[in-house]
């Protein structure tokens, strides 16, 4: 998410294309690699069969200067190269007592006529065998010689698909789920866009997560014409706001924390209160009271992003709503808001420490309200525990 929410539709789009072609030249490589590794072995192929036709030639020749003895001699171009003459009757003429192996009887089997075949010997290494007629006889040559690399895969087409439906289906997933991420924020704007006019328009809206830059233009857009609709929605009602820290007060909560959940928004609450408040309210009179606890609102605040909520909930007790944060970055904001309250001096009442709770909510997870009521239960067991502590919910 954090990443498509710095690249545009257009540029995802791009994106896949671009992997849709790399997959292609991948294929299209293995595809013209096959094909060049047959040409050769069949250029090969179409040597060994030469080569055996001259040998035939040759021994033809011999056959009719002389005696058998010695006909296969002197005729081999390579050590490793063997060589046959086959009767009729598939018997081994030359050389003497010889007899054929595996290989050699299956690739005579194959041969009715005259050419070549690659076949594997026992060891598994490709043989190309030739045979060819011997002029003036009724014999066969057969001729032997390693061959030099392995027969190249047939790019048939059923091959082709094995590689490339993976990488297809992996494309469509990719696609899918980056629409799927890409859709959501557009699905709940367009929620709010249907009720535009109703008071918590802003909130919600301003609690989406763009997913791309089109949907944070929209989400602008959206917000914008909420504020021209109703400019006084741009503000909070003068009755949901505490007149002395300027934050809203517990009023909004129930419609506020009902509408973000049915947007399909995630949130985390922290539940802060300042730690031994019956010591500083025997100590100290209400105008420096007040001091303070206006100083410390202005730290929530000045901790918070924009689209957070902060709520006085009592005299000393405090709420960070914060949409589309994970309990581990909530966790993080409440041991700083923590650190710097202890550090800080407060006018008028000196030093302070909070306790916090923090709990988080998913959306359909259980009821939003259940989740501010478990944050003040870990805030709670934080003051029990030795207070100037953050209890955080178990994931």
């Amino acid at each position: 998410m954090a990443v498509l929410s710095r690249i545009g539709l257009r540029q995802l789009v791009v994106l896949l294309v671009l992997l849709s072609l790399l997959v292609a030249a991948g294929n299209m490589f293995w595809a013209g690699s096959s094909l060049y590794q047959q040409a050769l072995l069949d250029n090969d192929l179409h040597r060994q069969q030469g080569f055996a036709r001259q040998l035939a030639d040759k021994l033809g020749q011999r056959l009719q200067q002389g005696p058998r003895a010695g006909l296969l001699d002197d005729l081999l171009m390579d050590e490793h190269q063997r060589a046959w003459i086959i009767s009729p009757g598939g018997q081994v003429v030359l050389p003497g007592g010889a007899r054929l192996a595996a290989v050699q009887e299956r690739a005579l089997a194959l041969q009715q006529h005259e050419q070549t075949v690659l076949l594997p010997d026992d060891q598994g290494v490709g043989q190309m065998i030739s045979i060819a007629a011997v002029p003036g006889s009724d014999w066969r040559l057969m001729l032997q010689t390693p061959s030099v690399g392995q027969a190249a895969v047939q790019p048939a087409f059923a091959d082709l698909l094995v590689y490339i439906l993976p990488a297809g289906c992996l494309l469509l997933l990719l696609a899918w789920l980056a629409g799927g991420s890409l859709a959501r924020p557009f699905r709940l704007l367009a929620a709010c866009a249907r009720n535009l006019n109703r008071p918590e328009s802003i909130a919600v809206i301003g609690a989406v997560q763009p997913s791309s830059r089109e949907a944070a233009e929209l989400q602008s857009g959206l917000l914008q014409g909420a504020r021209q609709l109703d400019p006084q929605s741009a503000m909070p009602d003068a009755s949901s706001i505490d007149p002395l820290t300027g934050l809203s007060t517990p009023e909004i909560l129930p419609e506020l924390v009902t509408n973000i959940s049915l947007g399909g928004t995630s949130f985390t609450a922290l539940v802060l209160a300042v730690d031994d408040y019956e010591q500083i309210r025997e100590h100290f009179s209400e105008p420096l009271r007040n001091l303070a606890l206006k100083h410390l609102a202005g730290l929530l605040l000045q901790h918070s992003r924009e689209l957070d909520i902060s709520v006085r909930m009592g005299e000393e007790v405090f709420l960070l709503l914060l949409p589309q944060c994970p309990i581990v970055i909530a966790q993080r904001i409440a041991e700083c808001l923590r650190s710097k309250i202890q550090d800080s001096a407060f006018e008028g009442v000196g030093h302070m420490t909070i306790s916090v709770g923090v709990a988080a909510y998913q959306p359909g997870s259980s009821d939003p309200l259940e989740t501010l009521k478990q944050a003040q239960q870990l805030l709670i067991s934080a003051r029990r525990e030795g207070q100037n502590r953050v209890h955080v919910m178990p994931e």
